[in-house]
């Protein structure tokens, strides 16, 4: 694939999925062997069952692609998010992801942000549970 493929790729993994929630398309573009290191070696199986207990927490995110950067298999994206939760309390934060895909499907996640991701969601949403 190419470095453009690749951008495409994550673009939709993170406007179709992270921040309109469908469940729909994961198994479309994350691998079966896909991990998630910064989320404690979260699989696909695991995701699925974290991203319905983030989009149950937090039913609005928007989420803003300020950069996308490739090279070969790697794919690095800058950007920032807001979540809100039913109650209407709201967080924000930057972040780097990176992203290794093969055959046109992410097989690692591996997210940085500020503030920390997982300190926001712990009080919103239960632990992902790795299968």
């Amino acid at each position: 694939m190419s470095t453009d493929e690749n951008k495409a790729v994550v673009r939709r993994f993170i406007t179709e999925v992270l921040e309109a929630g469908n469940l729909e398309v994961i198994d479309q573009l994350l691998a079966t062997d896909y991990v998630n290191p910064g989320m404690g070696g979260v699989d696909r199986p695991g995701f699925k069952g974290m991203l319905a207990g983030l989009v149950a927490a937090m039913p609005q995110r928007r989420f803003e692609i300020e950069d996308l950067v490739a090279e070969g298999d790697a794919v690095v994206a800058r950007f920032k998010f807001n979540m809100t939760t039913a109650a209407g309390e709201t967080s924000s934060a930057r972040g780097l992801t990176y992203y290794r895909l093969r055959n046109g499907q992410i097989i690692e996640d591996d997210p940085i942000t500020n503030p920390d991701l997982m300190q926001l969601l712990a009080p919103v949403m239960p632990a992902p549970a790795n299968t």
